[in-house]
């Protein structure tokens, strides 16, 4: 019985078309694998990349999950000790994909209100977008693009950037939005991860720019915080996911760098 499945990988052609579903035998939509990308050429998400590195802290988050659904979750009358572990699993996985439905319902309403400046005062997050909102006019002088696919062949990686805006203070920067709760008390926490993705994603773009992760709390609407990535962590950063690059290829036996080219998606930076 496993606690938490992975995620399913994200994959895109060279030309930056996401394929993260192929068709089944029977037709239907499933997700894209690995054997499928050696077959298409495909090129692995970012985020895929990244995830041969071991990240404590969401291990830690995952566990605290489980922990807390084992101490919340009442017994059955005559429940076995099984019975009640399968439970515990399943509401510790309704908690992991509660918050991760909060963020992608968080970053929807984003790239809205980046194209529109509009929130849904009836909807669930209109709280939290609203903030984000006033964040956004305040911060923000003018929105190059949201939701771009950028695609860098050379080293044979691809990913979907949330956002690239001019900033009041820093200039052309590259914004990634991470959701996390934050208890009471507490100040929102930046991980390397965070940096080594935005590094990649500013390297695909091919030129220099600021590079900001904008926190949003999702236990409570409050302010979106930012964090300001210096050049000497985004080096390090970069350093880390080319590291990364070179085991996820020997790890898959699949290097994206030798798939046909089929094209390659431009990067409007301005």
């Amino acid at each position: 019985m496993k606690l938490f499945s992975s995620e399913n990988a994200h994959w895109y052609r060279r030309d930056g078309e996401p394929l993260h579903s192929v068709p089944s035998a029977k037709g239907d939509p499933r997700p894209t694998t690995l054997r499928d990308a050696r077959k298409l050429g495909l090129l692995p998400s970012v985020t895929n990349i990244l995830g041969v590195i071991a990240k404590p802290e969401l291990v830690e988050w995952k566990m605290t999950q489980a922990v807390l659904a084992a101490l919340t979750l009442p017994r059955r009358p005559g429940e076995s000790e099984d019975d009640f572990a399968k439970r515990v699993v399943e509401d510790a996985q309704s908690r992991v994909k509660t918050a991760a439905d909060f963020g992608s319902a968080f970053h929807a309403g984003a790239e809205h209100v980046a194209k529109t400046l509009e929130v849904d005062p009836a909807g669930p997050y209109a709280a939290w977008l609203g903030l984000h909102r006033d964040w956004y006019q305040a911060n923000c002088v003018r929105m190059v693009w949201t939701e771009r696919v950028l695609v860098n062949t050379e080293l044979g990686y691809a990913g979907t950037a949330d956002l690239l805006v001019e900033h009041q203070q820093h200039g052309l920067t590259l914004v990634d939005y991470k959701t996390q709760g934050v208890k009471p008390g507490s100040a929102a926490r930046a991980y390397g991860s965070w940096c080594q993705q935005l590094a990649a994603y500013r390297r695909a773009i091919g030129r220099p720019m600021a590079c900001v992760n904008v926190v949003v709390n999702s236990a409570e609407p409050s302010a979106p915080v930012e964090h300001l990535w210096t050049e000497d962590e985004l080096r390090a950063g970069w350093e880390s996911f080319e590291a990364a690059l070179v085991i996820w290829r020997n790890e898959k036996a699949y290097d994206p760098r030798l798939a046909p080219l089929v094209g390659v998606l431009p990067v409007l930076v301005a």
